[in-house]
């Protein structure tokens, strides 16, 4: 028996599909061709189709469909809502492509073992579609931390997307100023940001928001994956690591490399954050937000 659906203006149908949450749009490119382009055209609120096209992009990676069984294997139901609240509650100004993307990307296409209901264990020696390191937002309830952040001199408020091999380090500053604010850092020094200016030193890295963070993750797993199908020695990880100084051991013993936003004033995290300060900077003493 076939399904019918009323014919409506094509206006209508748009403003509907403008209003339609990552996973309803999904479902609608199923109904038919009309819809199916319909749905591209809707005036779709831009993180919303942010992840809307990478989630398009991802279904039609075969390495996408080939490494499903582990994240079906694996998975985990947890509050989506209770995840966005806990970090609110902590001062957490989220960027949008953060918050829908814990609200509404569907949980069977979780990439790259990057997941709150994806175990947080450490993965440096696997070899499927995981990246090396710990999918520290599976940490339950999750952390905003306090990040030195050499340029203005100060802690920060951040999220860390991801923990890979010491000292490496994925961060999502949500400081105000609009050159930082959402867009990922990933940093070699434990527990300090030098900022984007430093790329050329290949200290930190801009991937520019979190989408697309998301995306070239992804390109990177699905190169790796596309060498070993192809048999050939691979080495994902960097080999060697780079001259460690104090502020990268200082923050060794935490899951994620920095301490809760909350108790950065608290013993011995004001010490730590203050160790960290001036390890890095003139001796001018720390400015707290």
């Amino acid at each position: 028996m076939s399904t019918s659906f009323p014919s409506l203006p094509t206006e209508l149908y748009l403003e509907l599909f403008s209003h339609f949450q990552l996973k309803a749009l999904v479902a609608s490119r199923s109904v038919c061709r009309a819809w199916r382009t319909l749905v591209l055209t809707a005036d779709i609120p831009p993180a919303r189709r942010l992840l809307l096209q990478f989630y398009l992009e991802l279904i039609e990676d075969k390495y996408f469909h080939q490494t499903r069984p582990w994240v079906f294997d694996n998975l985990k139901d947890f509050d989506r809502e209770g995840y966005v609240g806990a970090l609110v509650q902590q001062g957490a100004n989220l960027p949008e492509e953060f918050r829908l993307w814990v609200l509404e990307w569907p949980a069977t296409a979780a990439i790259a073992g990057i997941w709150p209901g994806l175990p947080d264990d450490d993965m440096r020696n696997s070899m499927d579609d995981r990246m090396a390191g710990r999918n520290v937002l599976g940490i339950i309830p999750p952390q905003l931390s306090s990040i030195v952040f050499v340029p203005k001199k100060q802690c920060i408020p951040a999220i860390c997307l991801w923990v890979g091999i010491p000292p490496h380090a994925v961060w999502l500053p949500l400081d105000e100023e609009p050159d930082l604010y959402g867009k990922t850092i990933t940093c070699c020094t434990r527990g300090v940001l030098y900022g984007t200016e430093r790329v050329d030193d290949g200290v930190d890295d801009d991937n520019t928001n979190f989408v697309q963070w998301l995306r070239f993750t992804w390109m990177a797993v699905a190169a790796r994956l596309s060498v070993i199908e192809e048999r050939i020695a691979w080495r994902f990880n960097a080999v060697g690591k780079g001259p460690m100084n104090k502020s990268h051991d200082m923050f060794g013993d935490f899951d994620i490399p920095a301490p809760p936003w909350h108790m950065k004033d608290i013993p011995p995290y004001d010490t730590l954050l203050q160790e960290a300060l001036f390890e890095d900077l003139d001796p001018e003493g720390p400015e707290w937000n």
